[in-house]
């Protein structure tokens, strides 16, 4: 009888860790999906400028790029940042355009007209090279 008692008891205590790690797990995913894009958007609206953390990557590329003296290749580079930038605005736009998770229409509105301006601001970056996008 204490055998099965001692069995149920590893057993359910094995159950609440399993329980534990998987809403642990579900929080992180739930803050990778939404809690990022609600905090870019939110940088965008504060600052009218992209995420740092978009730009980290094309950042330090283009220092490297700027180092070696590669002018050409710092120009492709900097087109290609800003083309990864203006798909990120357009998912972000999307993702604002359907999800319930805004106020408010007007919330919705303010938002997407922020996300328009950034958009335009990288646009001209990809078409005439400047690096004044976002500054």
């Amino acid at each position: 009888m204490t055998a099965i008692a001692l069995i149920l008891l590893v057993f359910m205590a094995c159950l609440t860790l399993i329980m534990v790690a998987s809403i642990w797990y579900m929080r992180l995913m739930l803050d990778k999906i939404f809690g990022e894009k609600h905090r870019d958007l939110e940088h965008i609206a504060s600052t009218g400028m992209i995420p740092e953390r978009w730009s980290l990557k094309h950042a330090k590329k283009m220092i490297r790029l700027y180092e070696k003296g590669d002018d050409r290749a710092l120009r492709s580079a900097r087109r290609a940042a800003a083309r990864s930038y203006l798909r990120k605005l357009r998912r972000l736009s999307a993702y604002v355009k359907k999800t319930n998770l805004v106020e408010n229409e007007e919330t919705r509105q303010s938002m997407l007209r922020n996300l328009r301006q950034a958009a335009r601001e990288w646009s001209e970056e990809v078409q005439n090279g400047s690096i004044a996008a976002g500054a």
